[in-house]
């Protein structure tokens, strides 16, 4: 019956779209042992996944960046024109697949932008169409409307929906990746589907080879308690997971020098970053507490529209509350195995951006579409008032599509002295945040490009932050951003803590060392300096002239005789090598 078949869980009850009651919770906590209605037919099933790739696609598609978002989207698209992972082309631990899909774009004409924003928007798109039949799976049909609207309309998805960056692609993934795991037990081919596509998922985002691993774990339990699992089947799958996995993994090392060069080039880069970041890596009980404080915000800030749609449908339907919580609780394997080791791993180790809880996000959206699904039935209330279970389900959707989209649409962010429970819903991660670095960025190029580059040196610097995690204070480097979009000027990457200082020659080459206190190009008449902000006392500027100012960026332009960069001649073979 196709992709999308509907079918029976290891011989369990069938698959269905109307449960009149909760389903009835198994001893594995498996899909498929409910008590049904009727099973639903593939062809709904299937035009249901059609409307929501297209409805992904129609919300996606105007809002795209227009501009590269942070320095990892940059580093992806220099990874395009020169894989480099020891200049960080991209950076630890690699995204070899991810990369290669856009050297397969870039053969047919596509931009880098421009083909992250496509594999960013397809990405979501599968995974909303893989929503329906894993929802229908583990609900029915009216719940997996409702799970689509949350998944589609929610901010944080939506946010990073745009971006030409990977937390997108990971976070539709997953989704792909839980629908196969599901319907492990349903037969040979969708068991070693799974272990196929979470190996694929390892190849564009290599963490989610490990995080979604218990997910897979899950499934081959289930599978085994349904008596379907037998040592062939699972060597086949194992083979499968291997060899997709050695197919990337074998080029990636090729491209790296080695298994040694990669293990030193991984190791020198998180040997930088978890000191600062992980608990168990010397960062202290702060770092944990500040990881724990960003994994719970920005759940509660994906959860927003979730809890609207449960306050309206449980003082509807109050009665279905219990039901909604036995209907969680029979699904809990599932989703525990799916959202609680990233989250875990987030927080022991890293997180600085909501983009990494796009792995789990989906998860917290199935269980609020649960906790949902016994109120959308319209049959579990006796009052007169009730509204069918049809149009509650149509209310339930347009509330988590206008409270999300309002969110992303028309939100801004929070003031620093505003209440902090406003951070739910004004937060950064909206559309307007995304305009105004796209207008910001614009305007500063367009100061930055009147310089003649064959006189000037761009230079921009990095201080460190205070607090957990080093979070307050940070001083954020746009040497990337200037090495892309002014490809004919040398740029220079300062960090005066440890006196490091890094040279890109131009044309896109990559950063590398020089000495301190001879980073200035003899041709260079003058430095701008391209800051996050004005610097503390780690780094006085000399005198200068200050060229714009705005949230995000400020120039400053100084002369080369004013004592920074030193007065000994940077070796002018850097520029040319």
């Amino acid at each position: 019956m196709g992709w999308f078949r509907v079918g029976r869980w290891g011989g369990g009850n069938p698959i269905v779209s109307e449960a009149v009651s909760p389903p009835s919770p198994s001893r594995d906590s498996a899909p498929g042992a409910s008590v049904t209605a009727r099973a639903v037919p593939a062809r709904e099933v299937q035009a249901a996944a059609a409307v929501a790739a297209g409805l992904t696609l129609l919300t996606r598609l105007p809002f795209l960046a227009r501009y590269l978002w942070d320095h990892d989207s940059v580093q992806l698209a220099l990874a395009v024109e020169r894989f480099d992972l020891a200049a960080h082309q991209p950076h630890p631990p690699g995204y070899p697949l991810y990369i290669a899909l856009l050297k397969v774009l870039g053969m047919l004409g596509v931009g880098s932008l421009a083909a992250m924003n496509a594999l960013s928007v397809l990405a979501v798109a599968a995974g909303a169409a893989a929503l329906v039949p894993l929802m229908v799976r583990l609900s029915g049909l009216r719940a997996a409307a409702l799970a689509v609207a949350l998944y589609v309309f929610n901010p944080l998805l939506w946010f990073y929906g745009e971006l030409p960056l990977v937390y997108a692609v990971e976070g539709g993934m997953a989704v792909v990746v839980a629908w196969a795991v599901v319907a492990m037990p349903e037969g040979r081919s969708r068991f070693l589907l799974a272990w196929g596509l979470l190996a694929l998922a390892g190849g564009l985002r290599p963490s989610s080879l490990v995080l979604l691993s218990p997910l897979l774990l899950w499934g081959v339990l289930v599978t085994w308690r349904r008596g379907r699992l037998t040592v062939g089947r699972l060597a086949g799958g194992g083979a499968v997971g291997a060899a997709v996995v050695l197919a990337w993994l074998l080029p990636l090392l090729a491209a790296a020098g080695g298994l040694a060069a990669y293990r030193e080039i991984s190791s020198s880069h998180f040997d930088a970053l978890l000191p600062r970041t992980s608990v168990l890596y010397g960062a202290g009980w702060s770092a944990l507490a500040h990881n724990v404080f960003l994994v719970a915000k920005w759940a509660a800030q994906g959860w927003v529209p979730c809890a609207a749609v449960l306050a309206l449908l449980w003082m509807l339907s109050p009665r279905a509350i219990p039901a909604a919580f036995r209907l969680l609780g029979s699904r809990s394997g599932l989703l525990a195995a799916w959202a609680l080791p990233p989250m875990l791993f987030f927080s022991l180790f890293h997180i600085t951006k909501a983009g990494y809880t796009l792995i789990y996000l989906p998860a917290l959206l199935v269980a609020g579409a649960l906790l949902s699904a016994p109120a959308l039935t319209g049959g579990a209330e006796s009052r007169p008032t009730r509204a069918p279970g049809a149009v509650r389900t149509v209310a339930a959707a347009v509330l988590a599509a206008t409270v999300g989209g309002a969110i992303f649409l028309l939100g801004r962010d929070r003031e620093p002295d505003a209440p902090r429970w406003q951070a739910l819903v004004r937060h950064e991660l909206c559309l307007q945040e995304i305009r105004g670095y796209e207008r910001d960025l614009e305007e500063t190029l367009s100061v930055l490009r009147a310089f003649p580059p064959g006189s000037t040196v761009f230079a921009t610097v990095e201080l460190s932050g205070q607090g957990a995690a080093g979070s307050e204070g940070f001083l954020y480097p746009w040497h990337r951003h200037l090495q892309w979009y002014l490809p004919g000027a040398p740029i220079v990457y300062l960090v005066p803590e440890i006196q490091r200082a890094e040279l890109a020659p131009g044309d896109h080459r990559p950063f590398q060392p020089v000495p301190w206190g001879a980073w200035v190009p003899e041709t260079a008449e003058r430095i701008v300096w391209v800051l996050a902000g004005p610097p503390d006392e780690r780094f006085e500027l000399p005198p200068g002239e200050t060229i714009s100012t705005d949230d995000r960026f400020w120039v400053v332009q100084t002369s080369t005789t004013a004592g920074v960069g030193g007065t000994r001649p940077l070796d002018q073979s850097i520029l040319l090598r």
